[in-house]
């Protein structure tokens, strides 16, 4: 605040009494604008315009980055003003990915680059975090999940086909699933209901034994405990030709087989458009999943028990599978102990392991094209 003087020294007569003025003035004043001492200096062309902010963490990861360019098989040209050798790999490695996802009509997921700190956050939970010792890992992302099914009419058209067709189908999506992407199936939602009430038998078929523990566990009236019966509950959530063939309780499951290549395109020919496409799209997948071999983008990967799965193909509509799916997020929700992604993927820093690496998962996504394209045939 500024005080005028005058007002403090009234004894000196009107006309004389001091004012303040100043003696100094910046020679940048002059008799110029008032506003001309803010006139900005003419800067150089030369001198840079813009920074980035770098931090010193990446070095960790440098001999990783400079590794996997020299092995040959992402490019130096998809590199765009990187801010870091991170940078720099990542704009590479989606600039390879991206062309070879499949796009999916039924199948949910993404990929994400991150560093070992990062994994280590999300798999400090379980205890994991142990298990992780390369600096960069792909992550495979599974953000939400979507629920659809087969449906009596679809598996009865597939077995009146060939009794072996539906469990010939689920067979090979349980193939293409261990080498690519987690879905749950019936076999999956068999495994989790058991969890509940079947003290964790998903094999169980006697009625007795189970009506024995829900009576002691769960207590409740016989109609209840009848609900819960195997043979109630396993026709409509997961029959035999629907989960692997060790989990089979039916006797007549014995004489099911996975179809040969030949009979699935003999199939294919079918005066049927939807069985002759269904068909060829099996044929397809098996051929993909015998052109990998044993390989798989994801052997050595860490599980990070994700929330989601990337789809649930249930064996029909039903209210066994709205309850598995209920206690499932729930528990999620409660606890908290799941994650957004599915595995982390160790990325290779040797050059014959880098190419590898690239091999198995351009045939991961080759994989995951097929299999999408058989679960839109057999389920909405």
């Amino acid at each position: 605040m500024l005080f005028d003087p005058r007002s403090t020294v009234p004894d000196f007569p009107a006309g004389h009494q001091p004012a303040w003025t100043s003696h100094r003035q910046h020679p940048a004043a002059g008799r110029g604008p008032a506003h001309g001492f803010l006139t900005l200096p003419a800067v150089a062309r030369s001198v840079p315009a813009a920074a980035r902010v770098t931090f010193c963490d990446e070095v960790e990861i440098t001999d990783l980055v400079i590794a996997q360019f020299d092995a040959g098989v992402l490019r130096a040209s998809d590199v765009s003003d990187p801010t870091g050798a991170g940078d720099a790999f990542a704009q590479a490695m989606f600039a390879w990915l991206n062309p070879r996802i499949p796009h999916c009509q039924r199948l949910q997921f993404g990929f994400a680059l991150i560093d070992q700190a990062a994994a280590a956050d999300q798999l400090t939970q379980f205890g994991w975090e142990d298990a992780l010792n390369s600096p960069l890992y792909l992550a495979i992302e599974l953000p939400g999940e979507q629920v659809f099914s087969i449906g009596t009419a679809r598996a009865q058209a597939l077995r009146a086909a060939d009794p072996s067709l539906l469990f010939t189908a689920m067979s090979l999506v349980d193939a293409a699933c261990s080498r690519s992407l987690f879905v749950r199936t019936p076999d999956v939602l068999l495994d989790e209901f058991a969890r509940w009430h079947w003290d964790y038998d998903a094999t169980l078929a006697d009625d007795d034994s189970a009506r024995e523990f829900l009576k002691e566990n769960w207590g409740g009236d016989d109609a209840d405990i009848e609900r819960y019966l195997p043979s109630v509950v396993r026709p409509e959530l997961a029959p035999d030709d629907t989960l692997p063939r060790h989990s089979h309780v039916q006797a007549g499951s014995s004489s099911l087989r996975v179809l040969s290549q030949r009979t699935l395109r003999a199939l294919a020919r079918s005066d049927d458009a939807w069985l002759g496409e269904t068909c060829a799209a099996l044929a397809d997948l098996r051929l993909t999943l015998a052109r990998a071999r044993d390989r798989s983008a994801i052997a050595g990967a860490q599980w990070a028990e994700p929330a989601y799965s990337a789809a649930t193909i249930a064996y029909c509509e039903s209210n066994y599978v709205s309850e598995v799916l209920d206690n499932h997020f729930e528990c999620a929700s409660n606890s908290g102990e799941a994650t957004m992604f599915q595995c982390f993927i160790p990325i290779a820093t040797q050059r014959q392991a880098i190419r590898q690496q690239f091999g198995d998962l351009a045939s991961m996504l080759q994989i995951i094209g097929a299999l999408d394209r058989v679960l839109t045939f057999i389920s909405s």
